[in-house]
C-alpha cells in the first residue's frame, strides 16, 4: 500500500500558503493512534509508519524536528476537539502500558538506579554533542524570549543577544572561571570543554565561526541559569552545599569557582555522569591537591554515587545549603515527602536554605497524568528510552510535601516559573541533534552499542533510526509543552523559621529600562 498524505493549513493568523502535511506510509498507523492514541502516534513516528511535512502548498516540504512540532502546534490549537474524539478504545488500550510504568519503574533504591542509568548513561559524548560546552541539560535564562512562546513564529529569528545577565544579589563570575575549565593559550577554553565530551584528540576545536556563536548564546543562557540558583541560594564564603543530581557537574564546578572557600558534595546515581563529573572537577583544579611544594588541599568538589535516602549519618545538619536541578522529576509521587524529609535532615536547623529547580505539570492535568502514561515514562530497556521513572508534580504537590516531609520545618521562600525558556532551550538542543547526529552521536553510538547500532548487525540501521527519531519526538513534544505553558520550569528557595541573615534575594534581575544585560569580564 503507497503512502497516504493529509494537507493542514497554518494557522489563523499565518501565512495561508504553508501548511502541514501527514505522510502516513504504513496502515499500522492508524490501528496505533485508534487503540493508543497519542501514545499510538508517539510509536508511529518513531517506527517510521508516519512523517510530517512542513512548507508551501504545491511544493515538497521539509521533514524533521521542526515540522514536527508545528504539527504539534496545529494539534494544541485542536486540542478541545481532539480531547473529545480521545475514544474509549484508545483509553483502554493504554491502560497496559500505564499500569506496566507504575510497576516497573517505581523509583525504589533499586530501581531508581536503573531509571537514572536508562536516560543519562546512554552516551556522554552524544550529550555533549547538543548541550552548551558547560554541560547543562536543563532550562536555560535567555535574555528574552524571542517569540518562542506559543503561538510560535516560524519567521522568528533564532538569535538574541549574547550577552549574559547575572543578577543584583548573586556572586559575580567570569566566563573563563563559570564553567570550571582553565584557558588554553589564546584565551579561548572552547575546544577543552567539547573534546571532553567527545572524549578524542584534545587539540581538536570547533571552527566554524556559525556554530561557535549559537553555542556561545547557549552557554551564557546557563550560565545566567546557574548564577540565579547560585543567588537564590545565597551561597556565601565558607559554607558547604549538598547537591542532589550531579548532572556532568556544570552547577557544582561554577558554584566553587565563584564562592571562595565553598566545598560542594554532590552525589549522583549515574557513573557515566559521575566519571565525566570527576574528569571535569579535575581539569578545574577543584579535586584533591597534593604535591612537594605545596600541603595536601582536600577536594573542593566531591562527587558521590549515592541515592539521596542513603545519606551518611556524618552528613545530618551539616549543611549550609542545598541545590538540586531538574532532578525531582525522578523521585517519584510516593518518594516526594521522604524526598524533602532527607532535604530538612541534612541542613543546618536553623540557617539552611535550599533552592529547588523541576518541571512541574497544571493542576488541571494532574489526575489524567497520573491515569495514563506517556512515550517518554513507557519506553525502557533498550537504547531507545527516554526517561523511564518520570514524575511531574504540580507547584501544589511541591510544597505540601516540601511542608509535610520536613515537619514544617522548611518554609517556602520565593517561587519562580522559567518554563517558557525551556521551549527557546529545547529548540537549541533539537538542532544541535539533527545537526550532529551523523558525524558525532552516530559514531559515538555504534562504538557504545556495537551488538544493536555496530555496522555489521542486522537490523542496525532500524535500531539507529528508531533512536533518532525518537529523541526528536521527545525534543518536539517537551518544546510545544514549554511553548504553550503546558508545562511549567519552577525554581522554590526555601528557608528556616527566623532565619533573619538570608535577607531578600527574590527582588534581582532590575535593568534600567532599554539596558541590555552585560557580562562582567
Amino acid at each position: 500500500m503507497g503512502a497516504h498524505s493529509v494537507d493542514w493549513e497554518g494557522l489563523d493568523g499565518e501565512d495561508p500558503a504553508f501548511c502541514v502535511q501527514l505522510i502516513v506510509r504504513n496502515p499500522a498507523f492508524w490501528i496505533r493512534v485508534a487503540m493508543q492514541g497519542d501514545l499510538g502516534f508517539a510509536e508511529s513516528y518513531m517506527f517510521g509508519d508516519v512523517d510530517i511535512c512542513f512548507g508551501r502548498q504545491g511544493e515538497e516540504g521539509e521533514q524533521g524536528g521542526e515540522a514536527l512540532f508545528r504539527f504539534f502546534e496545529l494539534l494544541l490549537a485542536n486540542r478541545k476537539i481532539l480531547d473529545a474524539i480521545d475514544t474509549p478504545l484508545a483509553r483502554i488500550g493504554r491502560l497496559p502500558a500505564a499500569a506496566a510504568a507504575k510497576t516497573r519503574l517505581a523509583n525504589t533504591l533499586i530501581q531508581a538506579k536503573t531509571n537514572i542509568a536508562a536516560h543519562y548513561d546512554v552516551s556522554n559524548r552524544m550529550f555533549a554533542a547538543f548541550l552548551s560546552r558547560d554541560m547543562t541539560y536543563s532550562c536555560a535564562i535567555f535574555p528574552e524570549l524571542d517569540g518562542y512562546v506559543y503561538p510560535y513564529s516560524p519567521s522568528t529569528s533564532t538569535s538574541s543577544s549574547t550577552s549574559a545577565s547575572t543578577s543584583k544579589d548573586s556572586p559575580v563570575v567570569s566566563e573563563s572561571q563559570s564553567d570550571g575549565l582553565p584557558q588554553s593559550a589564546n584565551g579561548s577554553d572552547r575546544g577543552v570543554e567539547r573534546n571532553i565530551g567527545r572524549r578524542e584528540d584534545k587539540t581538536e576545536v570547533v571552527d566554524e565561526e556559525e556554530d561557535n556563536r549559537d553555542d556561545e548564546e547557549l552557554y551564557e543562557a546557563q550560565m545566567r541559569k546557574l548564577q540565579h540558583i547560585i543567588g537564590r541560594a545565597d551561597i556565601k564564603r565558607g559554607h558547604r552545599v549538598l547537591e542532589i543530581g550531579t548532572g556532568w557537574g556544570a552547577l557544582a564546578i561554577t558554584i566553587a569557582r565563584t564562592v571562595p572557600d565553598v566545598q560542594v558534595d554532590t552525589i549522583t546515581l549515574s557513573e557515566e555522569q559521575a566519571a565525566l563529573a570527576l574528569e571535569r572537577i579535575e581539569i578545574a583544579g577543584l579535586g584533591e591537591q597534593q604535591s612537594k611544594k605545596c600541603k595536601y588541599r582536600p577536594a573542593r568538589v566531591r562527587v558521590h554515587l549515592m541515592d539521596y535516602r542513603s545519606l551518611p549519618p556524618a552528613w545530618a545538619g551539616a549543611f549550609d545549603r542545598m541545590v538540586s536541578v531538574e532532578m525531582v522529576e525522578a523521585v517519584g509521587k510516593e518518594w516526594m515527602e521522604t524526598y524533602w524529609k532527607q532535604i530538612d535532615w541534612a541542613l543546618k536547623p536553623d540557617t539552611g536554605v535550599g533552592v529547588v529547580q523541576g518541571i512541574t505539570i497544571p493542576e488541571a492535568r494532574f489526575d489524567t497524568y497520573m491515569r495514563d502514561t506517556d512515550f517518554i515514562r513507557k519506553w525502557v530497556g533498550s537504547p531507545v528510552h527516554i526517561f523511564p521513572g518520570g514524575f511531574l508534580p504540580t507547584v501544589t504537590f511541591l510544597v505540601d510535601t516540601l511542608t509535610r516531609g520536613s515537619g514544617g520545618r522548611l518554609v517556602t521562600e520565593s517561587m519562580d516559573n522559567i518554563g517558557p525558556h525551556y521551549a527557546r532551550t529545547l529548540k537549541e538542543w533539537r538542532r544541535r541533534f539533527e545537526d550532529k547526529f551523523e558525524e558525532e552521536i552516530l559514531p559515538a553510538l555504534k562504538e557504545e552499542y556495537p551488538l544493536v547500532m555496530g555496522h555489521e548487525v542486522e537490523g542496525a540501521e532500524e535500531a539507529i533510526e528508531v533512536f533518532k527519531r525518537k529523541w526528536v519526538y521527545y525534543f518536539c513534544y517537551c518544546e510545544v509543552g514549554f511553548a504553550s505553558r503546558r508545562l511549567g520550569d519552577h525554581i522554590i528557595t526555601f528557608t528556616r523559621e527566623g532565619n533573619v541573615g538570608y535577607g531578600c534575594p527574590a527582588v534581582e534581575w532590575e535593568e534600567e529600562e532599554g539596558c541590555a544585560p552585560e557580562v562582567t569580564e
